[in-house]
């Protein structure tokens, strides 16, 4: 039987035929199939189906919808024949169904192709166009989401169809957005601020730092809850509200210094709108150089870095500044017992350009002058000044200018004259000390495609020390006239141009990747000194002068490239995994290392999460330093042919809880060792010159370790955290230069770290803050004996020390601060009052510590045949003198907003 193609037959009756002849009809297995040879070039399906039918006891049945999209080409030989349709039909718009002795060809019907198309812009607030770092967007159909940038871009890739979007950050209105994603589109939403959000003051959920982030051990501190830290003398400070965090310390009580997981000062990179500051002091270690009005966003991470970040082992602050309102003018203006403060920002041309600028001034010196004495005269002020301009030439192309300078100026001045007449003396001596930071960046934001933004950063970073004085004494007598003049200068400095170009591309919504390179022309200025000495007796006169012979620059050249991508592999487990490379050539040497970057989250539930990391970091730079706080006489040095590049590698484990509503709860542990360490060697010290600084350190090996507990309340009248850390950390240097090649604690190794944050607004007119710490006190070194000697003709000196290192541990130190605000609208904008009191109960924590253990002395003495001990001792009692700096200190300071 031969069935011919059914021509203006109804679909459905063909089908009809279909079925009765499938029941109708028997089946035969595949055993029974007829096999046959087939050679066709270019053959058309009637022809195929003539030969097929000629071959066969088979009959076709279709209808005139089935046609082929090209010719049959085959060359078979005693195939079978579903073998042989099989290869006939490939790629072709027909399906078969054998049916008895019937073959039934239909139309293929292909599934429409689901199509995806990709939203990006960027969130910004709505009534000034400021960008909004880590807004998230959540689309509700599809699960996905992402997050703003550093500079307010995002990207999110669905399928084509309704499309339902929630847009949220924290002190704005949720926005909601519904429609249908037909084609790549940009999205650029605005939120609005809401004031009923005001009190909650803690960031959490966000992509960095949150319980859905692969990332661990990263935090963001809002500015709100920076501003409402209460610290000394009222003035808010970045770094002090860190120092709450677990795992960070100041180091000397009440300093702005950062310790961080068991690292140094010199361990951390701080970062200004993406370029490395230096000397982050203030007032010798007491505050830092970041001015709160002019920050948007500050974020810690103290483990698990992502791969773009390197130079440094123990932590990172990226701290992004205002961009300017575009669209009205407003300001702060603020004056405290400390300093004054003025922030003003506003449109140059609506919508397009705008600027912002930001200063901070000390009248320490203003106020102080008018009682000191006319002969005897000391001044000391700082200052800070932000400034950003930021033009939008289009929604792809954004420009940023920055700048910022940051300087402390002291000096000292005594004239002093005694005698009279023509008999008479006159001592001059004036000290000047200065030292700052001057940062100048420009940055470029331009965007590719919907899923590829760029931003490249030009800049350049100076920091210098300056210390001058000028002596001058004068004698006059009868005999006649003599004077002698001795005039100094000491300076050290880094200059730094760089340049930086990241990426973020975003293929899907399980792909986030940031790839980039950037490079770093350092100089060095570790000691440039020179003197010069006058005597004029009568009318000749003598002069020396004498140069640093340390003073030439050190050049090198630092190059680093990144890659990490952050991409989810099941919905429970995501995986964020990079590379960090870095070159660093000095004097003829070049070292270079590769940084691998891991980190794993699993989410066990909606409210529970666990994570793990793996970090690998290195640094090139070191910080010579001889005192427990900051002092602008420490020196930055590169390494050196014998000085090799600090290492550290990190493990860290974490579970996240946020279960009960308005709660974080977050407990992590880590592991950190570090190789090629730096400390003096016994008997020495730095004493502000770096002269043979090589010859006085020692390389070594360092251990951190600990557990970090803390618990969050984010919503709420009252918000803020509580705190616990559980730490140790220690040095190991084996050559024996350093206490003897056995293992001591570190300095600043605390056992035990407790911080209470609390914030409570009774009304949109009073709101309080509280803080309250307790830590260990930190190690110090103890002499144990010490050895005199009496020299020929009777002088007595001491000799040395025979002592372990970090021996002691000093008595643990706790502090508890307070603050509250009187806010109060105006016609044109809020005034506020706010009144602090530090260290509420006058705890007399030594801001320094001087122990002098028992001693047993005894007196030796030289004769000519050589030396003989005395039997005399002398027993002396242990005594600790400790020295408090900040006692209870109470303040007020009036802030005007407009």
């Amino acid at each position: 039987m031969r069935t011919r193609p059914l021509t203006g037959c109804p679909i459905r009756i063909l089908f009809l035929m279909g079925a009765i002849l499938l029941f109708s009809c028997p089946s035969y297995g595949q055993s029974n199939e007829a096999t046959l040879s087939l050679r066709l070039q270019n053959a058309t399906l009637e022809e195929f189906i003539r030969r097929v039918e000629t071959a066969t006891d088979y009959s076709f049945v279709y209808s005139e919808e089935v046609k082929l999209a090209r010719p049959i080409s085959l060359n078979t030989d005693g195939q079978p024949l579903r073998k042989v349709l099989d290869l006939a039909f490939t790629n072709q718009p027909v399906t078969y169904q054998i049916t008895g002795k019937h073959i039934l060809l239909k139309k293929k019907i292909e599934k429409p192709v689901s199509r995806k198309f990709t939203i990006s812009g960027y969130v910004t607030d709505g009534t000034s166009s400021e960008t909004l770092i880590g807004a998230n967007i959540f689309e509700s159909r599809q699960q996905q989401g992402t997050a703003t940038n550093p500079y307010g871009f995002y990207s999110l890739t669905l399928p084509e169809g309704t499309t339902s979007l929630s847009v949220s950050y924290l002190g704005y209105t949720t926005r909601n957005l519904s429609f249908s994603l037909k084609r790549d589109t940009v999205l650029n939403i605005q939120l609005s601020s809401n004031l009923l959000l005001d009190e909650i003051v803690v960031v959490s959920d966000k992509v960095e730092a949150g319980i859905k982030a692969t990332q661990m051990s990263a935090v963001d501190i809002p500015i709100t809850q920076i501003k409402n830290t209460p610290t000394v003398l009222g003035e808010a400070d970045v770094l002090k509200t860190l120092q709450l965090l677990p795992g960070v310390q100041a180091g000397m009580e009440s300093s702005a210094g950062l310790y961080v997981r068991g690292g140094g000062p010199d361990q951390n990179l701080i970062l200004l709108d993406g370029i490395p500051v230096y000397n982050i002091d203030h007032l010798f270690g007491f505050f830092s150089v970041f001015t709160p009005e002019a920050i948007k966003k500050v974020t810690l991470f103290k483990g698990s870095f992502p791969a773009r970040f390197g130079g440094r082992l123990s932590s990172v602050v990226d701290v992004r500044t205002n961009d300017g309102d575009m669209k009205k003018y407003h300001g702060t203006i603020s004056v405290g017992l400390l300093t004054s403060k003025l922030h003003f920002e506003g449109p140059i041309i609506k919508d397009r350009t705008s600027f912002n600028i930001s200063l901070r001034r000390t009248y320490f010196d203003l106020l102080a002058s008018p009682f000191m004495k006319s002969s005897d005269k000391m001044g000391y002020h700082f200052y800070d000044v932000n400034a950003k301009l930021n033009h939008k030439f289009s929604d792809r192309s954004r420009l940023f200018l920055s700048f910022y300078q940051g300087k402390d100026k002291y000096s000292y001045t005594l004239d002093d004259e005694w005698g009279g007449g023509s008999n008479y003396t006159n001592d001059y001596s004036r000290t000047k000390l200065d030292w700052g930071n001057t940062v100048v960046s420009s940055r470029w934001n331009y965007i590719f495609n919907s899923k590829l933004f760029s931003n490249t950063t030009l800049a350049y970073n100076h920091y210098k020390m300056i210390t001058t004085s000028h002596e001058k004494y004068t004698n006059s007598s009868e005999v006649g006239k003599s004077e002698t003049q001795l005039d100094s200068d000491f300076h050290s400095g880094i200059n730094d141009w760089s340049w930086q170009t990241d990426f973020d591309f975003t293929p899907s919504p399980r792909h986030h990747i940031k790839f980039g390179a950037g490079y770093l022309y350092h100089t060095f200025h570790p000691e440039v000194s020179t003197s010069k000495v006058i005597e004029r007796q009568g009318e000749s006169s003598t002069q020396e002068v004498n140069a640093n012979p340390a003073s030439d620059a050190i050049k090198a050249h630092e190059a680093s490239a990144y890659m990490e991508d952050n991409f989810e592999l099941t919905p429970q487990l995501s995986l964020n995994a990079g590379l960090h490379f870095s070159l660093f050539h000095v004097q003829k040497k070049t070292y270079h290392a590769i940084e691998p970057r891991l980190s794993l989250r699993y989410q066990l539930s909606r409210e529970v999460a666990l994570k793990a990391a793996y970090t690998q970091m290195t640094q090139y730079v070191q910080l010579l330093t001889g005192a427990p706080v900051s002092l602008p006489t420490d020196l930055w040095v590169p390494v050196t042919d014998n000085i090799k590049p600090m290492q550290s590698h990190q493990f860290s484990l974490g579970g996240y809880y946020t279960g009960i509503a308005g709660w974080e709860f977050s407990a992590e542990a880590y592991y950190k060792n570090m190789k090629n360490v730096l400390e003096y060697k016994d008997a020495v010290s730095f004493f502000g010159t770096s002269s043979n600084w090589v010859n006085k350190v020692e390389m070594g090996t360092g251990r951190a370790a600990g557990i970090e507990l803390m618990i969050q309340k984010t919503a709420g009248k009252t918000t803020g955290w509580v705190a616990y850390t559980l730490a140790k950390s220690d040095r190991l240097f084996e050559n024996g230069s350093i206490n003897y090649g056995r293992r001591f604690p570190y300095k600043f190794d605390r056992r035990h770290s407790i911080s209470i944050l609390a914030n409570h607004k009774f009304s949109n007119r009073i709101d309080v803050g509280a803080s309250w710490t307790y830590n260990s006190g930190c190690m110090a070194t103890i002499p144990m004996e010490t050895t005199a000697l009496i020299r020929p003709g009777g002088g007595v000196s001491d000799g040395n020390y025979v002592e372990s290192r970090n021996n002691y541990r000093l008595p643990p130190s706790h502090l508890l601060n307070l603050g509250i605000n009187f806010n109060k609208k105006t016609k044109h904008g809020m005034r506020t009052w706010s009144i602090s009191l530090y260290n509420v109960y006058n705890a007399m924590n030594p801001n320094m510590a001087y122990y002098k253990a028992g001693e047993t002395i005894s007196y030796k003495t030289f004769t000519p045949e050589g030396v003989e001990e005395i039997t005399v001792t002398e027993e002396k009692k242990p005594k600790l003198t400790k020295w408090t700096v900040l006692t209870l200190i109470p303040s007020v300071t009036y802030t005007y907003k407009f």
